[in-house]
This record gives C-alpha cells, structure tokens and sequence, in this order.
C-alpha cells in the first residue's frame, strides 16, 4: 500500500538528469589528478512535506543543485557538510518556505567499464538501486541530526545503438526507466521517517510512489 509520494519538480528533474549526464558524457578531474568520463555526481534536494489524507504524506522536490565540493574517484563521490550547512543558510534567507529533503547521486555504468551488455542486465543485478554504502552514507547525516527523508538515485547506461525501451516502473513506483538519445536512465526514489525520538526508517518500496510530471511527455 503506497503512503508515500515523492514528486520531482520540473527545475528538479532538469537539475538532478542534466548534472547526472555531465558526469557520464564528460571528462572530470579525479582524486590525484586523472580525468575520466562516467563518474559520479552529487546534489541536495530542497523542497517541502505535505500531509495527504489520511496518514499518507508526499515529499515535493522543488529545488536541486549539484555539488562542486566533492572529491572523485572512478566509482564513487564525497561530499562536504560545509556545502549542504552554506546552502541551508542561502535557502533559509531567500526560500525559507522550503526546507532539506535530502540528496541525490548518479550510478554511472558502461560496457567499457563494467561490462555490462544491456539494460535489462543492469536490472538484474540491482545496479539502478542504492549500494550498501550509500544507505550507510544517509545514516551518518542522520546521526548527525540531519532531516534526512528523501534519496533519490539517478543510474545512467549508454550503448552504441539504441534499443527503443517503454517508460517502465519498478519496484511498485519507486523507480521510472526512461530514455534519453542512446541513454537509458534510472531515477529510484527512497523515503525515510522517524518517530518522536528521531529514530529513523525506511519505507518499504512497496510505499513508495516516485512522480515526474517532467516525463509525461514520453507517455503521449
């Protein structure tokens, strides 16, 4: 039973899949001083919780950025809590109306680099889901008293030629495959809540519905 909407904006939506496309398609200077295409990108969502009838409630993400003060590797990204502390600041003086959701990141993934042949591989292993590591990574900022209550994860896979795919969902609503030119994409959505405590939990997949306006066009 779903009781958890997460809506994507359309500023949203431009900000997280374009920065997650400049990560993959163009070069960037990694930790020692190598460049490379296909990495990682990192950003903050910013927007507001509304209650829905009954116990349901939808996250709406009005506003992303992307992150410039991280450090990369070939398989990973690192974030500064100075950048998300200077932008709460920014948001509190100029959009006080909105409040931290969360962040976001991208999967990166290729032939070339992890030999992967088709989308539908991808699928099989999971790789479009957060790692291990990355639920980890949320755990820590909320330890540290973040409100932390929205993930979103953005994976990105080219081929050579393009294979026509269907807008699909997965994982009940969590998660909408799409297509861009040679690109399929990704975009997983995860929701946390806590009690009176601040003792967090996730919401099952099952309760989770992601919502992109932004998309509807490749419905038509």
């Amino acid at each position: 039973m779903i009781d958890s909407v997460v809506s994507i904006s359309e500023q949203a939506f431009f900000s997280i899949v374009t920065s997650a496309l400049e990560a993959y398609k163009l070069e960037h200077v990694l930790n020692g001083g190598n460049s490379a295409v296909r990495v990682e990108t990192f950003g903050h969502l910013w927007g507001y919780c509304q209650p829905l009838v009954g116990r349901d409630m939808i996250y709406r993400v009005v506003l992303a950025d992307t992150s410039t003060a991280v450090e990369r590797d070939q398989s990973s990204v690192a974030y500064t809590d100075e950048a998300q502390e200077l932008k709460q600041s920014f948001i509190d003086t100029f959009f006080p109306e909105v409040c931290y959701l969360g962040d976001y990141h991208s999967h990166p993934y290729s032939f070339e680099d992890d030999e992967i042949k088709t989308e539908l591989e991808l699928e099989r292993h999971h790789f479009y889901r957060f790692s291990e590591g990355d639920f980890r990574s949320v755990k820590s900022l909320q330890e540290k008293g973040l409100e932390y209550r929205v993930g979103l994860v953005v994976t990105v896979f080219e081929r050579e030629r393009k294979v026509n795919r269907s807008l699909k969902k997965l994982d009940g609503e969590s998660c909408i495959r799409f297509q861009y030119l040679n690109m399929t994409l990704w975009m997983k959505a995860y929701v946390w809540t806590s009690d009176n405590n601040v003792n967090y939990r996730r919401k099952a997949d099952k309760m989770v519905r992601l919502v992109c306006p932004s998309l509807n066009l490749l419905n038509s």
